[in-house]
């Protein structure tokens, strides 16, 4: 396995989801474990599964593993670094990429796992995942998105607007996802260099986001529905992308 660098490590935590991703084929790099852990029932299935796949097993007090997990309340002791080889830096970004979805403010991680999975499905080249005002990729987002968060295409960046600019910079034409969109997606035709951005669940795009978009951009609704949830229409944005790119 090719050496992670610490942005590309998913850590998730919790006795049960510790042991379905070792049952798996998944990459792991280090298995953390606390030391007030009793050595009993699923622990030492989990302690069998990482002796038997040759992974690093670290120690360490309930107090130090709490910042690893970050979440000492549901931790349950054990914690667990995946390698994501594809969660890159957006300065990382190729030439050859020329259809991409950045997400605004989007803070469910059922959400995000949801569209973590739609885009790594469809033809899209990647998700463009702002660090501030996004959930975190944690386990919650893992497994909503069935484990295809460490198989996903994520550049991420420091915030929205400088994902916009930096995308901007390299020549790429912005639409943003809202009701009162002047074009309707169906009417968007293969273009080369294209961002797709959608909002906050409830609130959608910020006002500032809006602004950097050059053209917005509504999906039509039959039968009075004035919105759908923001992963739904991000698998319809990423799908859409297959019959124009």
């Amino acid at each position: 396995m090719t050496k992670p660098r610490n942005h590309q490590l998913i850590t998730i935590f919790g006795r049960k989801p510790v042991l379905e991703v070792l049952q798996s084929p998944t990459q792991v790099v280090r298995l953390h474990i606390s030391r007030e852990v009793r050595r009993q029932g699923i622990i030492v299935d989990i302690l069998k599964l990482a002796e038997t796949r040759d992974i690093e097993v670290q120690t360490h007090s309930k107090r130090e593993l709490s910042y690893i997990s970050k979440n000492n309340r549901q931790d349950q002791g054990v914690a667990l670094d995946l390698f994501a080889p594809n969660l890159l830096s957006l300065d990382s970004l190729p030439e050859t990429a020329t259809a991409l979805l950045l997400i605004d403010g989007v803070t469910n991680p059922q959400n995000l796992g949801i569209i973590i999975r739609s885009v790594a499905a469809s033809p899209m080249h990647g998700l463009i995942l702002p660090k501030k005002g996004c959930a975190g990729l944690g386990p919650l987002v893992y497994k909503a998105s069935a484990g295809t968060l460490i198989k996903a295409t994520i550049y991420q960046c420091d915030d929205t607007n400088q994902g916009l600019m930096a995308v901007k910079e390299k020549g790429f034409s912005v639409y943003g996802l809202a009701a009162n969109g002047s074009q309707d997606l169906n009417s968007i035709t293969k273009k080369d260099h294209v961002v797709f951005v959608l909002g906050n669940e409830s609130e959608g795009m910020a006002t500032e986001t809006e602004q950097m978009c050059d053209v917005l951009v509504n999906i039509p609704m039959a039968n009075d529905v004035e919105s759908i949830n923001v992963s739904a229409a991000a698998t319809l944005v990423a799908f859409h992308q297959m019959f124009t790119i």
